[in-house]
């Protein structure tokens, strides 16, 4: 029966675990480890308790060391030999069977500890078990903070996130106090009256003409606004963002592509919303009936979009009734009408087409 890991392996485990590439410089490896175990600087003996550590992760099937008969792969200028580097071993399927002491984990970790079977997860545990006992009360950070406080290095829970123990559940941002900041959108703040309105353009040249059209009111007719660029498929994500504007908006308006593309982001973004509680995303109804109304040669074919294939009434079922049997028929040829056509000069031209947000 093999012999538990020891406490310096299960270290060098989370190391190697957390590395950024796959060969990682021994050295490295030793100099991180006498950060956390003071006792190997200055040991006579303590170069050999490093080479012992690194055979229990080779045996493990953790890392894999250079040839026995490479020169470059081995630096022995000093007994016992060390090796230059070591290679991780990248895979979910378990090496030969390794015996951990007796363990009983937090309450928070009982199901992650029922996972675990191999060095670097028992490494990763000991590393959150330490944390959360010196943590009581954490005040929720972004994730690369908080990676950077555990791990020495911001991407390293990123990487240990596509593993078993969070992929299953078992180990969570929530445990650890920590988030995936939301994607922000560019905006920019047009003071006016009665509630604030976050108007949202998916493409930036909409979003330019609604930023000048919207400073070109009067401020007694010019709703309160922030006007926002979706950058295009991103406002799926970035809709999250809407709590980081100040001052808060009560409503949020958005205007797209008339495609299915366009049409998509708005309904990801609207369902995005009511999950986070946020104000609802609905459409700017009379800028998507501006295109609607205009003339023929406006609509182009969408190559992305082949018609007949597709149910197109959940995709046009977050514009108003209205508007929705409009918007589908146009989907159905199999053709769109892009946002570009209300430009600049329209806006300046019909003023309630921003001034009626509100309504």
């Amino acid at each position: 029966m093999s012999r538990p890991l020891s406490q310096l392996a299960a270290r060098l485990a989370l190391q190697v675990a957390a590395a950024r590439n796959k060969r990682i410089v021994v050295a490295e490896l030793l100099a991180a480890v006498q950060e956390h175990d003071l006792s190997l600087v200055g040991d006579p003996a303590a170069r050999a308790r490093f080479r012992r550590a690194l055979g229990e992760l080779a045996g493990t099937c953790l890392v894999t060391l250079p040839a026995a008969a490479s020169r470059s792969g081995w630096d022995a200028s000093v007994e016992p030999p060390l090796p230059v580097w070591v290679m991780r071993v990248d895979r979910e399927a378990p090496g030969p069977a390794v015996r951990f002491a007796p363990r009983v984990w937090p309450s928070a970790l009982e199901a992650a500890g029922r996972i675990a079977s191999r060095p670097d997860e028992h490494a990763l545990l000991e590393r959150v078990v330490g944390w959360l006992r010196d943590n009581l009360a954490p005040i929720r950070v972004p994730a690369e903070e908080r990676s950077a406080e555990l791990f020495d290095d911001e991407k390293a829970l990123d990487r240990y996130r596509k593993t078993r123990l969070f992929t299953s559940g078992a180990l969570t941002l929530d445990l650890l106090a920590c988030y995936d900041p939301p994607l922000p959108f560019a905006s920019q703040h047009v003071p006016g009256a009665g509630p604030v309105i976050l108007l949202v353009a998916e493409n930036l040249a909409t979003y330019s003409s609604f930023l000048t059209a919207a400073r070109a009111l009067g401020a007694a007719t010019r709703p309160d606004l922030h006007v926002a660029w979706g950058i295009g498929g991103s406002f799926e994500q970035s809709v999250l963002s809407i709590p980081l504007l100040d001052p808060s908006p009560r409503y949020v308006r958005y205007f797209g592509d008339l495609d299915l593309a366009g049409l998509r982001i708005a309904a990801g973004a609207a369902r995005q919303a009511a999950e986070a509680g946020l104000p609802p995303v609905l459409p700017a109804a009379a800028c998507y009936l501006f295109l609607l109304e205009g003339p023929r040669h406006w609509r182009r074919p969408d190559d992305s979009n082949r018609a007949g294939q597709l149910d197109y009434a959940d995709a046009c079922a977050w514009l108003p009734p209205a508007l929705g049997p409009q918007a589908e028929e146009l989907l159905a040829s199999g053709e769109k009408i892009a946002q570009e056509h209300l430009g600049l000069q329209a806006l300046l031209s019909e003023p309630t087409l921003i001034a009626g947000l509100a309504s």
